[in-house]
């Protein structure tokens, strides 16, 4: 047994009873005003040319101490969990890096085999079996293992850290969003940075924090390659690196982005024609190919997806269901989207079910704890806008932004494409408010887009022009509403009518 550190609230295999002293406290509160000091100069600096660096500090405040609140609770209500596991796993080949650096390096970059973990044997410590053994677990651990390093092999301490880093990703995520949309930079933060599942399950010492980061960093990078055409050879590493963390933690994040971000690409050089028969006949084939692409990468990545690969993954959609609704293991707190017969048929009958569950489950009365009751609050929210921006737009005029606008349609095509892949995977409420966290963001971007382009209608009718959703391809004009529609539809204003300018959301 170790000695004590602090109050004990766990017991650890290998490490004994372990708590968070109180030097972790203090040096956490110099790490945080680092982190201010740090992050104020590039809010000051930024916010000279982007309005949107307000939020820099704000978000950056959310992130922390989402992850030290996730902290706690794993420390002093959950008294464990995987968290915890990866944590001490990780201090494990913390340890060996302080023993023998080359040995850590070669678990580092090695397979985690026996020849590996025999490695360990000069140690009292070593990666707990079950989350060494499992190669998505043990990628959590191999990178943990770098923060562990520079943390003083703090809990608390490594828990900032990460967070913070991984902050990097959906920051630019959301600035890449503001581009588009600057009237939006408010509304799109709260997709971004003040959801609380974002900053509270996407903060800790999890799968979730890597990947949710990762997949903002895929987006952000994709755009800079094929839209902005800037900094290709960085966006491109970027890119690389971006897929290759969701292959190795959660692939299914990656099944679902890449497709709808080819999408997106397809849509937005189609529709850029003007010849609307072009536009008619090419768009289904521009689809169709940029879809083939997409399969033939799954296929080429299917060793690396594992049993996530297409040729398996209606086998794995029955495992998981199954293993996720033993109330023994899991608890009772789940719901069951019915009989499966393990055929794509089967699997699309279930669709609405479990895309709603992914959505807007758990309702605020299926919420059995505190945790629940926040998620269940954060689901009303999102339910009520939902229904609130479907009401104040209508269904035809919601679909037309879908299908109109290219980056609405990669918010609102991933969430629901992603949104069916966990539902039907994940039965369990506790896990699904972590799994779902990757399109929160988009979704809720989605729809304050299809909110703004509402009130751009509005605006345009009201002062007497023809509203034309393909203004808005591109993201906010940077001119007058009404000279951009003169642009693409030759619209004319009505007597007497004053010139809008672009209305502020």
């Amino acid at each position: 047994m170790t000695e004590i550190r602090g109050m004990p609230l766990i017991i650890v295999p290998y490490y004994g009873e372990q708590g968070l002293a109180a030097w972790e406290w203090l040096l956490g509160f110099v790490y945080f005003i680092g982190l201010y000091l740090y992050f104020s100069r590039k809010k000051r600096l930024g916010l000279k040319t982007r309005p949107e660096y307000r939020h820099l500090l704000w978000g950056l405040f959310a992130k922390v101490v989402g992850g030290v609140a996730f902290a706690l609770i794993y420390f002093f209500y959950y008294g464990g969990g995987d968290t915890i596991a990866y944590f001490y796993s990780a201090l494990a080949l913390g340890d060996l890096a302080l023993a023998d650096p080359l040995a850590y390096f070669r678990v580092l970059f090695g397979p985690n085999d026996l020849a590996h973990i025999s490695l360990f044997s000069g140690l009292d410590v070593k990666p707990l079996d079950y989350i060494y053994y499992d190669d998505r677990s043990f990628m959590v651990v191999r990178i943990v293992s770098v923060f562990i390093l520079i943390s003083f092999k703090s809990y608390l301490l490594t828990t900032i850290l990460l967070s913070s880093v991984c902050y990097a990703g959906i920051w630019k995520c959301y600035q890449m969003f503001s581009e588009y949309f600057p009237s939006l930079i408010d509304r799109f933060a709260v997709g971004f940075l003040y959801m609380p599942s974002v900053f509270f399950w996407g903060s800790g010492i999890l799968k979730d924090t890597v990947t949710l980061s990762a997949a903002c960093w895929w987006v952000y990078c994709f755009n800079g390659i094929f839209f902005k055409h800037d900094h290709i050879l960085k966006n491109a590493v970027g890119l690389a690196v971006s897929a290759a963390l969701m292959v190795a933690l959660k692939p299914y994040i990656l099944m679902a982005l890449l497709p709808m971000t080819v999408i997106w690409l397809a849509y937005f050089r189609v529709a850029a024609m003007r010849n609307t028969l072009m536009r008619i006949v090419i768009l289904p084939l521009a689809l169709g190919v940029m879809m083939a692409v997409s399969y033939l990468i799954l296929v080429q990545l299917g060793d690396e997806l594992g049993k996530f690969s297409l040729d398996e993954a209606v086998e794995t959609t029955m495992v998981i269901q199954q293993d996720m609704t033993r109330s023994e293991q899991y608890g009772g707190n789940y719901f069951n989207v019915g009989e499966m017969d393990g055929t794509v048929i089967g699997l699309l009958e279930k669709a609405p079910i479990a895309i709603n569950a992914a959505l807007f489950r758990p309702y605020l009365w299926e919420s059995d704890s505190a945790v629940m009751v926040i998620s269940g609050l954060e689901n009303t929210f999102l339910l009520g806008l939902a229904l609130l921006i479907l009401a104040r737009s209508g269904l035809l005029f919601f679909i037309r932004c879908v299908t109109g606008n290219p980056i609405v349609l990669l918010c609102i095509a991933y969430s629901v494409l992603f949104g069916f892949m966990i539902g039907i995977t994940t039965p369990n409420f506790g896990a699904l408010v972590r799994f779902k966290i990757p399109m929160l963001p988009f979704l809720v971007s989605g729809l304050f887009i299809i909110d703004f382009l509402r009130q751009q209608k509005h605006l345009c009718r009201t002062r007497g022009f023809k509203f034309d959703l393909a203004v808005f391809r591109k993201g906010e004009p940077r001119y007058p509403v009404s000279e951009q529609v003169d642009r693409h539809t030759a619209g004319r204003k009505a007597p007497g009518m004053a010139t809008p300018g672009l209305a502020r959301a």
